[in-house]
């Protein structure tokens, strides 16, 4: 792939916190309200769609107004931007094509159904449309290379949105018809699908080389390698012209029975197809999943089938509030190694007078945690040293394991601490304080250096007896083996890379627990020495 993270103007690794727009917002005064929320989440980066049929009103006519107007906008507040090309697809729908393709569907194709009947999407199998939004899409590409190639305001592009087709589980039009017959694609010849009942088919006459190789998932294998063909296509012609990152958005198949075309868009690059899209679409830099799932357990598991070593974990797409989800994208991070995280919506994110509503505020809290680590998240991502802290349902405390420590972590509302607050703990501010869920990040940077970033926790630091040590009872009994056994306890930010202290802790601030409040960031240097080394 060549990139493990985005990168910036200046070729430094970039990750990516931040928000949507709607799909309407482009061009309109809702944009100016979107980066006013991105900026309430903490964030640094804008998603935001480009339409094709603004971008090409009339046949061979373009207009790059638009585009300019969203990139000036985006990078006169200082904020990076990734554009959302709605081409062919939008869920699957043709909202966003031109209307001379809208009207002709003779030439441009749309996908027929089992029953012969025609479905709201466009055929990835129809070369005339592919060519058509290959050139458009080319164009937007010519414009973004000439107008922001030193500045580097974009800082990748979407191709087209959550491809597939609802409603059938594949194109039955004959121009398909007679693909599904041709000889197997060389590159799929080793590939094949989980369950897939292939070894039940042996003997079998008169069958696809598809259904051959996929068995009963031939039908959505056949049309996610043509999805993937299609975005190939335009990725390739892309990168020719502007080589920025790439990538496509899926509607996530981990719904429900997980059948195509029922519980998902058929063709979409779920994680069934995952491999067949990566044959088919070499080009894209990465393959992102929308994740609205609030399940723990099912949030998981998506992420870690996107989570690959050809495919680093961006999630471009999740929800703009809810408390589960503000602690799923922490674990997104800290347990998988995601590269960047954006929510959907940001405008519905603030009231009529600016302000965060109520039921975003925990995603804005998490938003703000991970952007004030991010020097941290990019430097020390698949090492080891990030550890996920995300209160779950009925839990009062979280034990890790590192190498040198026990670490013991409390959650605020379950384990009040009647000292070491800045404030009184007793004021309505103090107790929300306390009551939010908790979560956080717990980074190490040093044999005995710690970033603890986040809300609602308090954590204990207790050193692990040398295996060589005969006095391990006396060690871990004793007070000095705790928390208190500190170096020194800062607060304070980063700007860029340099950490910046704006006060240090101690006495009461220190003397119980190391404790983040409201997305704050501590620096804890620990001290190697217990006092019990020497004694026999």
């Amino acid at each position: 792939m060549g990139f493990t993270f985005f990168q910036d103007e200046n070729g430094k690794d970039f990750f990516p916190v931040g928000l949507q727009a709607h799909n309407s917002s482009t061009g309109t005064e809702l944009i100016g309200k979107a980066i006013q929320a991105v900026k309430a989440y903490g964030g640094n980066c804008l998603e935001a769609p480009v339409y094709w049929y603004r971008l090409e009103p009339e046949k061979d006519v373009y207009e790059m107004e638009l585009v300019k107007e969203l990139v000036d906008e985006t990078r006169a507040e200082g904020l990076k931007l990734i554009i959302l090309w709605f081409g062919m697809s939008k869920n699957g729908h043709p909202n966003y094509v031109p209307e001379y393709v809208k009207m002709n569907p003779g030439t441009y194709r749309l996908v027929i159904g089992p029953d012969g009947g025609t479905l709201p999407a466009l055929s990835p199998h129809c070369e005339e449309t592919l060519e058509r939004d290959k050139k458009a899409f080319q164009k937007l590409m010519e414009f973004l290379k000439v107008y922001d190639e030193k500045e580097r305001t974009v800082l990748a592009v979407q191709i087209e949105n959550e491809m597939g087709c609802a409603g059938t589980d594949r194109d039955y039009s004959k121009e398909a018809e007679r693909d599904y017959w041709e000889p197997l694609p060389e590159a799929l010849k080793n590939v094949h699908l989980e369950d897939d009942g292939r070894e039940l088919l042996k003997g079998k006459e008169r069958i696809s080389p598809w259904k051959k190789q996929f068995g009963r998932y031939a039908h959505e294998a056949f049309l996610a390698w043509y999805h993937a063909v299609y975005v190939e296509q335009l990725a390739k012609a892309g990168k020719a012209v502007f080589p920025i990152p790439l990538y496509t958005n899926v509607m996530v198949g981990e719904n429900g029975f997980e059948e195509a075309g029922i519980c998902y868009n058929a063709g979409a690059a779920v994680g069934r197809v995952l491999d067949i899209w990566k044959a088919g679409a070499l080009s894209l830099d990465l393959i992102c999943p929308d994740i609205y799932n609030e399940n723990r357990r099912e949030f998981l598991r998506i992420c870690g089938r996107y989570n690959r070593s050809d495919n680093p974990l961006f999630i471009p797409e999740s929800p703009i509030g809810g408390q589960a989800n503000a602690m799923n994208a922490i674990l997104a991070v800290g347990e998988m190694d995601a590269v960047g995280i954006c929510c959907f919506g940001a405008e519905s994110a603030l009231d009529e007078m600016g302000e965060l509503n109520e039921d975003c505020r925990d995603m804005a809290l998490t938003m703000r945690t991970l952007a004030s680590v991010t020097p941290l998240l990019m430097k020390y991502r698949k090492t080891g040293k990030i550890h996920a802290i995300a209160e779950d349902e009925f839990e009062t405390s979280h034990y890790l394991k590192l190498e040198n420590y026990h670490v013991v972590v409390h959650y605020l509302h379950s384990h009040p601490m009647n000292l070491g607050y800045m404030e009184d703990v007793s004021s309505e501010k103090g107790k929300k304080k306390r009551e939010v869920r908790g979560r956080g990040l717990l980074i190490q940077t040093g044999e005995h250096e710690f970033f603890l970033a986040g809300a609602g926790i308090a954590l204990d630091f207790i050193k692990r007896p040398d295996p060589s040590s005969e006095n391990s009872y006396p060690q871990l009994t004793s007070r000095y083996a705790g928390q208190l056994n500190f170096l020194s306890v800062e607060e304070g930010h980063f700007e860029g890379d340099i950490w910046v202290r704006d006060r240090c802790r101690n006495g009461d601030e220190t003397n119980f627990s190391q404790y983040v409040l409201e997305g704050q960031v501590i620096r804890i240097r620990l001290n190697p020495y217990t006092g019990m080394e020497e004694v026999h």
